[in-house]
């Protein structure tokens, strides 16, 4: 996350509503989360690797794998497409950066959020889905989103109007997850907060508006609808970017409440979701 020297602002509010849909994926367990959490190197290239080394694992390979150069990055984007059934071409972005400043591992900001998509992708494929899905790991976030503005800058005026929300994993298992609902798309939010409640999960919001920015940022601009999922409080805030930001100040559970969290929003999404009018 790129930081800025404000205070924390906090929203408590959310709509409720979104009809009942049918939610299928596949769970991944709890150990597989965590040991793909632990696979967290310094290195950028070394990262960049061991993320494509997941997306395989987890079944995305051959003409779904792909990357795209980034200037201003030594390491591209990491894109895994889970194509929609029939070809559809309305799409889902699911983002998470995998670059990090000096200081620190870099396990919370933003590895958590990026090892993560492999996994995501895992537990969808294997139901055929309304939408198409995209799972990026984007590069150069912390020098000013440059992957996820390259992106963005990349699309063709069909592509952007294709994509319904695109859903960012930053800085998660500090805390249980939370939303920046100050920036969130309210259709995106009223999904998150009843996908939230069925799984006894507090609906909680931690808005950054001051603090600092995320990948997120960049499909807002191109008035793309956003939902950012994270785990940042006024307390842990302060764990990034310092050599604090490890493995183990991640808690097992919460992250694995955001991967819970996560799959099924985007399971819900999938039967839910339409262009807006």
């Amino acid at each position: 996350m790129r930081r800025f020297l404000f205070p924390l602002l906090f929203a408590t509010s959310f709509p409720s509503g979104a009809q009942n849909s049918r939610i299928v994926y596949e769970k991944i367990s709890p150990s597989l989360i965590q040991q793909r959490l632990e696979a967290v190197v310094p290195k950028l290239r070394d990262r960049r690797a061991a993320l494509e080394a997941m997306f395989r694992e987890g079944g995305c390979d051959g003409d779904n794998l792909t990357t795209q150069k980034v200037s201003g990055s030594s390491e591209p984007n990491i894109i895994c497409s889970l194509p929609a059934a029939e070809g559809a071409a309305t799409t889902i972005v699911v983002g998470g950066h995998y670059d990090k400043v000096n200081a620190g591992m870099g396990a919370v900001d933003d590895w958590s959020g990026a090892a993560l998509l492999p996994s995501l992708y895992q537990s969808l494929k294997g139901q055929p889905r309304h939408h198409r899905y995209v799972f990026i790991a984007f590069t150069g976030e912390e020098e000013g989103l440059y992957g996820s503005a390259s992106y963005v800058h990349k699309l063709t005026k069909m592509e952007r109007a294709n994509i319904l929300a695109m859903i960012n994993l930053e800085c998660l298992g500090l805390t249980p997850p939370k939303v920046w609902a100050s920036r969130a798309d309210k259709r995106l939010l009223a999904a998150y907060a009843k996908v939230a409640r069925s799984l006894g999960i507090e609906v909680a919001g931690s808005n950054a508006d001051k603090v600092g920015d995320d990948d997120s940022h960049s499909f807002l601009n191109a008035k793309i609808p956003v939902l950012s999922i994270h785990s940042l409080t006024t307390e842990t805030f302060p764990i990034l970017h310092t050599a604090r930001d490890q493995v183990a100040a991640i808690h097992a559970d919460d992250y694995y409440a955001a991967y819970q969290v996560t799959v099924v929003l985007l399971a819900h999404l999938d039967s839910s979701l339409e262009p807006a009018l």
